[in-house]
């Protein structure tokens, strides 16, 4: 159930499902659900608002290397989220965090 009381459909759950098995993490190739990196998604009818809330923490390797691949995926997977969400809800304001 979303903040402001509305519940999400069935229909939407099955979405963002396939949303969540649709997206990859681009080195392991492995879809968003299967790494559990979506914590949360709530919808709210009153803001016309789907708030995907990501598991996907900020790079702290002391490897600059590192810490620039990781950020780099970070942001990948989190605009590729934002891009699905917008494909499926196209009237629904999308925020990924």
């Amino acid at each position: 159930m979303s903040k402001d009381g509305i519940k999400m459909t069935d229909e939407m759950k099955k979405t963002f499902d396939s949303i969540l098995d649709r997206v990859r993490e681009q080195e392991t190739c492995r879809s968003v659900s299967e790494l559990n990196l979506v914590k949360k998604i709530s919808y709210s009818e009153k803001q016309n608002k789907i708030l995907v809330v990501t598991n996907i923490a900020e790079p702290r390797s002391t490897c600059m290397v590192c810490s620039i691949v990781n950020e780099t995926l970070r942001q990948s997977i989190m605009r590729d989220l934002e891009t699905e969400f917008k494909k499926e809800f196209p009237d629904i304001n999308i925020e990924v965090v």
